[in-house]
């Protein structure tokens, strides 16, 4: 019960601060598309933190899997680079 409560709170405070993009379940499971911190190149993994200044926590690869599991939406962020 708690942790539904938590749950609901943080995708209401990500709703309010970050754009969620729907992502269909098919492309989901079948591509292979960029989407977390872990995955671009202005990742610092020594420090957890992006060299570019922005805030990595809500872009950081478990919380985006997280976020959609509960929304079916995630977080992307509008700067990142493949590698």
């Amino acid at each position: 019960m708690n942790q539904t409560r938590e749950n609901k709170e943080q995708t209401r405070s990500l709703r309010k601060s970050l754009i969620l993009d729907p992502i269909h379940p098919k492309d989901y499971r079948e591509l292979n598309f960029t989407y977390c911190c872990e995955q671009c190149s202005h990742f610092d993994e020594s420090t957890e933190q992006c060299t570019i200044g922005y805030e990595a926590s809500k872009h950081r690869q478990k919380d985006q899997i997280k976020l959609y599991e509960l929304t079916g939406r995630m977080a992307f962020c509008r700067f990142m680079e493949i590698d």
